[in-house]
């Protein structure tokens, strides 16, 4: 009987490890939970302090296994990039699809985006592009992930709000300023030491933002 030529590696990654899981799951789990770990120190100390031995020691994991997930930090804060578009829960994906009016889909939309705005994602995000306005590595690392994700939440968009039946310029115009409005109004969230003006503040965006996107036939 001839003899079938197996690749060692690819036994290896499905050898079950201690606890029971397969090599290649631990490792998937390790990784993501560098990813997560890399994202939270970035939130919380910001880009100067995240450096690779901070992440290890927060992950409760060794240098080793960092290094063999990911080179070096570039490599590391690609990998984060790529992974903070990727997060969206799967109940809000069912709130997204189930809305219908154009109202429904301002209204859902926008407390999404506060809600994400004010979370360690969006932090995260913003550490890793104003730090790589003066690191050209750093944006040759990250700049791919985060373009892709614009050009496909672009996408998104236009086809999502179509029915106000605007030209899409104007469309991706309303998102970009938008964003721009969430971004200040997330710094504002964390740094305001007034809670009643922060809260005056989102209420009104909240009022300009459903009353200017209005189909283009009213």
């Amino acid at each position: 009987m001839s003899k079938v030529a197996v690749d060692p590696s690819s036994v290896r990654d499905w050898i079950p490890a201690r606890g029971g899981l397969p090599k290649a799951e631990q490792t998937r789990r390790t990784r993501a939970l560098i990813v997560e770990t890399g994202i939270a120190c970035l939130a919380s100390a910001g880009y100067a302090n995240t450096t690779m031995l901070l992440i290890a020691q927060k992950a409760g994991i060794s240098r080793g296994p960092l290094h063999y997930h990911f080179a070096d930090r570039n490599a590391l804060m690609a990998a984060i990039a790529e992974a903070l578009p990727l997060t969206v829960d799967d109940g809000v994906v069912e709130q997204i699809e189930a809305a219908r009016t154009i109202q429904e889909r301002l209204a859902l939309v926008i407390d999404i985006a506060l809600d994400e705005h004010r979370g360690p994602h969006h932090f995260a995000a913003m550490e890793l592009l104003l730090a790589a306005r003066n690191d050209p590595q750093l944006a040759a690392a990250i700049g791919p992930h985060f373009n892709a994700s614009e050009q496909r939440f672009d996408a998104w968009w236009a086809d999502y709000f179509a029915p106000l039946g605007w030209p899409v310029g104007k469309l991706l115009a309303f998102r970009h300023v938008a964003v721009a409005a969430l971004r200040g109004l997330a710094l504002d969230h964390a740094l305001q030491g007034d809670p009643s003006a922060h809260e005056a503040a989102l209420a009104l965006f909240r009022q300009m933002f459903m009353a200017f996107a209005r189909p283009e036939s009213s």
